[in-house]
């Protein structure tokens, strides 16, 4: 494990609903492990304040906004061992997505974890939109939960378990985004399986294209690189998978169909007006996978970072 965590100081804001407590269980498990920091912030409605000020005093309406928090931190965090005295809880008051974003800058946070959806109404975060708002725009890795469909459910203390998945784009970029999901699945103690999807080329009759000699060629050419990258990264990379067929729907049959607790994805904006907005897919597969997705930022600085801890020869 490095010395240094790249996940050190954790940021959960939550809705008190059952995918925010979700989220708070899983940044709960990773602070337990890798010993770091937990800050927990709910942010309440600018419009509810300001009407519950005609009638409360609004200190004291955030006074119990706050040991409202407390107490569903506390439940929530137990089973971790983490006492509540070591938890910083804020309540703040503004746009979600503003004030998550102006935390994670005041308080020096290394990871947002977040869950993919939550109540609605006035006194609620809309978390899917947050969520998938915080990936398109944070400077930071943002771990986020999927949807919970029933009854909240723990993770182990060892999650992620044995397995990450790390979808790669064999671009310019594919060693970066390689070496960064394999030092974030080092430091969570996973072994990390390496996937590329290749977008198959349509067969049109009135075309002179061998699509599927195209097809085959394309994923040899994948199978090649990624057994490279493999070759290269031998210290966090333990096998590779090429799928064809669409990125998302296939990345999340990969994750579902195999023993993988999370998925590692390096944020990347799309070409031109009409490519994916920058955590689209991440997003697609959060929700279709039922896994939990980290999502890595793609800037210089945050990469140097990693690079840094990447164990060396």
């Amino acid at each position: 494990m490095p010395t240094y965590p790249l996940f050190h100081t954790v940021l959960c804001p939550i809705d008190f609903s059952k995918h925010s407590a979700q989220a708070l269980a899983h940044a709960a498990a990773l602070v337990k492990r890798l010993g770091g920091r937990l800050i927990v912030i709910y942010v309440e409605d600018p419009l509810l304040v300001a009407a519950a000020a005609m009638a409360y005093d609004e200190k004291l309406m955030r006074d119990k906004a706050r040991a409202e928090l407390r107490r569903f931190v506390e439940k929530n965090i137990r089973h971790y061992g983490i006492p509540i005295g070591s938890v910083t809880i804020d309540v703040a008051v503004g746009k979600p997505y503003d004030e998550i974003e102006w935390a994670a800058d005041r308080l020096k946070c290394d990871l947002i974890v977040l869950g993919s959806a939550g109540e609605t109404g006035a006194n609620r975060m809309m978390f899917g939109s947050t969520t998938l708002r915080v990936l398109r725009r944070s400077p930071l890795p943002v771990l986020a939960i999927p949807p919970v469909r029933g009854r909240i459910t723990r993770p182990a203390g060892n999650w992620p378990g044995p397995w990450a998945l790390a979808p790669i784009d064999l671009g310019a970029s594919a060693h970066a985004d390689a070496m960064a999901a394999a030092v974030s699945a080092r430091e969570l103690d996973a072994r990390l399986r390496l996937v590329h999807v290749v977008e198959p080329v349509p067969e049109r009759p009135w075309i002179e294209v061998d699509a599927r000699r195209r097809n085959r060629q394309r994923q040899r050419r994948a199978m090649a690189r990624l057994a490279s990258l493999k070759d290269e990264l031998s210290w966090g990379v333990t096998d590779t998978i090429v799928q064809t067929g669409k990125p998302g729907r296939e990345i999340a049959k990969v994750a579902a169909s195999s023993q993988v607790g999370l998925v590692v994805m390096t944020r990347r904006r799309g070409q031109g007006l009409l490519g994916p907005r920058q955590g689209s897919i991440s997003y697609q597969v959060l929700l279709d996978a039922r896994t939990p997705v980290l999502a890595l930022p793609s800037d210089k600085q945050w990469l140097r970072r990693a690079a840094a801890l990447r164990p060396r020869k």
